[in-house]
């Protein structure tokens, strides 16, 4: 029996798509912390059908002005997010960099609003039920932003100094992606945080 052989030449060494096995492990990744994500939602809508006061009404109505423009920062910076992801997949490097770049900057500015609404939150993780699910999801939240952003930020300095070439392009789309992820979580949370304590409030009165 003689063996045969293929000749895989013409095939590509490096791809910046999802024939990448980074790119399904991004994916991968990503999955598993969603599954967490949707664990702290669940662990919420529970602890909110087994009790009477929630939230309990030494919680002060949260204020939703800083917190939206919060939300609004994240869900702008898709739009570089998603420039650089298209410019990594057709190689074009510079418009990459530069759209990662903002990404960066919108992650600094989320994070700052983010620690100044943490501290007009009024109450500790420690104080009460809700409060731990509510701190739990900051704390989750914040983490994941810092990561892309430290990680976003980390490869645009690379590229600044090294060639990109297909595997750190590759990189750059994952990045995206990543913060694609980074956005979309939070949105639920925004509302369980700052909208659902204004709605369950009037529903007392």
């Amino acid at each position: 029996m003689t063996a045969r052989v293929v000749d895989v030449s013409h095939l590509e060494e490096e791809v910046v798509d999802s024939r990448a096995l980074v790119w399904w492990g991004n994916l991968s990744m990503m999955t598993i912390e969603g599954t967490m994500f949707a664990m702290i939602i669940a662990t919420y809508l529970y602890l909110k059908t087994v009790n009477l006061d929630w939230p309990p009404t030494t919680v002060p109505i949260p204020d939703l002005v800083l917190p939206t423009i919060d939300l609004a920062i994240l869900i702008m910076s898709l739009i570089p997010a998603l420039i650089a992801d298209k410019a990594a997949k057709r190689g074009d490097v510079p418009t990459a960099q530069i759209g990662l770049g903002i990404v960066v900057l919108c992650g600094i500015a989320f994070l700052i609003i983010r620690a100044i609404n943490l501290q007009w939150l009024g109450f500790k993780w420690s104080d009460h039920a809700y409060g731990s699910v509510i701190w739990i999801s900051f704390g989750m939240h914040t983490f994941h932003c810092i990561a892309a952003t430290g990680e976003t930020a980390l490869l645009v300095l690379y590229s600044l100094g090294h060639p990109m070439v297909k595997k750190r392009l590759i990189d750059a789309r994952c990045s995206a992606v990543y913060w694609y992820f980074v956005v979309v979580t939070w949105l639920p949370f925004y509302f369980i945080v700052y909208i659902a304590p204004h709605l369950m409030r009037k529903e007392r009165f």
